[in-house]
């Protein structure tokens, strides 16, 4: 790991679509930007196999994140494949702990996205929660795809040129769009189980398990600072920003101009994408949040130009 010795303007936690979106902004913006990523470039976007729903884009969604991450590098962005585990207020910076050591920032933004949620119980069968990362794993084979939002009818579609034979098992009805839905209910080696939660006992009947049953927020960074800051996070776990956050830590002539929609209670710290309150969870959104927050974070630090 390479943390930079000099204090960045902003800090990005994560490396999905809204964290490669802001350091676009930002950088060109003129603000030194340094992103800290624990797993893969491109987060959820890189699970993807078919991007269908972004202007201008169609095909793996690892691909778009490719080319992200080279307009982000272009324009001299540092990405560190490391890991945040704690967020803390300094005197004038925020302190981060990136693997076992320690750096600072000037403002952070929060695009961590959100984790898969795991089965309640265990299963005697192979379990996935990433097709397009293990589907080849299940080639001719009877898998149980869990879900029925667009995740999981993506990934359904997906194993369907892979698996032999493709149940979606979900506990309600198909909630995935109409498009999807419909080719779901055409694909011939797809069956649909609605209305149905999955046990152990209906799950032993196929070869390989791949889980969509919704997403935890990955805010555990913000641990130490949600302690100190109930209303940083909302009950679910998200972060709260905008007018929601009504933030009382600036002086009051600055407090109205820091107003920002991505702006969380704590002067500094902004949240976009998916690990928000009140995102729309979809990729172009995602994108969008991160520009946004990006102009945002500019404007307050040409306001509180010594720091937090």
């Amino acid at each position: 790991m390479n943390v930079a010795k000099n204090i960045p303007d902003l800090a990005i936690i994560g490396a999905g679509s809204a964290a490669l979106s802001a350091a676009i902004y930002a950088a060109r913006a003129g603000l030194s930007v340094q992103i800290f990523e624990r797993k893969n470039i491109g987060g959820l976007l890189s699970e993807i196999p078919d991007l269908a729903n972004y202007p201008g884009f169609r095909g793996p969604g690892d691909e778009l994140a490719r080319q992200m991450r080279g307009q982000v590098e272009y324009l001299g962005v540092q990405i560190d494949y490391s890991e945040c585990t704690e967020i803390k207020l300094a005197q004038s910076t925020f302190e981060l702990t990136i693997d076992d050591d320690l750096c600072h920032a000037r403002s952070v933004l929060m695009a961590t996205g959100s984790d898969p949620r795991h089965l309640s119980f265990e299963v005697d069968r192979p379990v996935s929660y990433c097709a397009l990362c293990d589907g080849p794993l299940a080639k001719d084979k009877h898998v149980a795809v869990i879900g029925g939002a667009n995740s999981a009818t993506i990934s359904a579609l997906y194993l369907a040129n892979l698996a032999s034979q493709v149940t979606v098992i979900t506990h309600s009805h198909l909630k995935s769009t109409a498009i999807l839905s419909q080719q779901l209910r055409q694909t011939p080696n797809i069956a649909i189980i609605e209305d149905t939660e999955p046990t152990p006992d209906l799950l032993e009947q196929f070869d390989y398990i791949f889980v969509y049953i919704g997403n935890t927020p990955a805010t555990a960074p913000l641990s130490s600072l949600a302690s100190k800051f109930p209303s940083l996070l909302d009950s679910s776990g998200y972060i709260i920003t905008g007018d929601s956050a009504k933030t009382s830590l600036l002086s009051d002539s600055d407090r109205e101009k820091n107003i920002h929609p991505h702006a969380t209670i704590i002067p500094g710290l902004f949240a976009a994408g998916d690990v928000r309150a009140g995102s729309v969870r979809q990729v172009v959104t995602a994108a969008g949040d991160g520009a946004a927050a990006a102009i945002e974070i500019t404007d307050f630090l040409n306001i509180v130009p010594g720091g937090v």
